[in-house]
């Protein structure tokens, strides 16, 4: 991590990847083989590897370093070239193999489609592209006034009725 100065990730949806697939019909009503049981072998893996947590711990620990990082869209960075931008399926003969169809360079799948997201995040920090999306927020923040600026820590206890009143006031 004392190398680099900024970290790029893909933006992915692993809800979304991980859906149960939907049944489907023949046109007398009766269900057809959707290999669920092969996406669910699938979506176990994608979910044990902990996408998400690498991500938010990465960022966590970045931050802590005064490092940055960027996600980027992930669509087609593994059919685009590193080198000339080419984007087609064709580009991939194998899972292992990236050779473009256009400038002819070839290299591993996996260090090409590393090249692409790199370059994706290098454009979009140069572009000037909100580098972060903005989050939700919940109801269970309160802004706090003026009269909680003076509490010092562990001065204060916890109430149903919230942290600025005290246990004798109620």
């Amino acid at each position: 991590m004392r190398n680099s100065s900024l970290y790029v990730f893909e933006d992915l949806k692993t809800q979304n990847m991980t859906k149960r697939p939907k049944a489907k019909t023949d046109a007398q009503g009766r269900f057809l083989p959707n290999k669920a049981a092969a996406k669910a072998g699938l979506d176990r893996a994608v979910l044990s590897s902990a996408w998400g947590q690498v991500v938010s711990f990465t960022t966590y620990k970045a931050l802590r370093h005064g490092k940055l990082v960027i996600t980027v869209l992930p669509a087609y960075g593994s059919q685009e070239c590193a080198v000339c931008t080419f984007t087609s399926p064709d580009n991939r003969p194998s899972q292992a193999e990236f050779v473009c169809q256009r400038c002819g360079h070839t290299d591993n799948a996996d260090h090409n489609a590393a090249a692409v997201i790199a370059k994706r995040g290098i454009k979009k920090l140069l572009s000037g592209d909100p580098l972060t999306k903005s989050h939700k927020t919940t109801g269970i923040f309160r802004k706090l006034g003026p009269e909680r600026s003076e509490v010092k820590y562990g001065e204060s206890s916890v109430s149903r009725l919230g942290p600025t009143v005290s246990r004798s006031d109620q």
